[in-house]
C-alpha cells in the first residue's frame, strides 16, 4: 500500500488484529501480553467508562505496559 508515495505496509496483517485486555482489578500499571505481533495502539477505558490516558511502553512486539495517573480497572482496546 502507497500512501503520498511512500510505502507504508508491505504485507498484510494476518491473523488478530484486535485484542481486548480486561483489567479486573485497580491499579496503576496494567502489563498486556496480546501475541498480535506487532506495536499496537491502545485506548483504555475505565469501568466507569471514561477514557483515560496512560504511558504505554512496548516490551516486545507481544506484550506492552500500561502506567497510569492512579489506580484503576476497566479494559485496553488494542488494534
Amino acid at each position: 500500500m502507497k500512501y503520498v508515495g511512500k510505502q507504508v505496509m508491505t504485507s498484510p496483517i494476518v491473523g488478530a488484529i484486535t485484542f481486548v485486555h480486561s483489567q479486573g482489578s485497580a491499579s496503576t500499571t496494567w502489563s498486556i501480553t496480546h501475541n498480535l505481533g506487532r506495536f499496537p495502539s491502545a485506548t483504555i477505558v475505565t469501568d466507569s467508562n471514561v477514557v483515560v490516558i496512560g504511558d504505554i511502553t512496548y516490551n516486545n512486539q507481544n506484550q506492552l505496559t500500561i502506567t497510569l495517573a492512579s489506580a484503576d480497572s476497566g479494559k485496553a482496546y488494542l488494534n
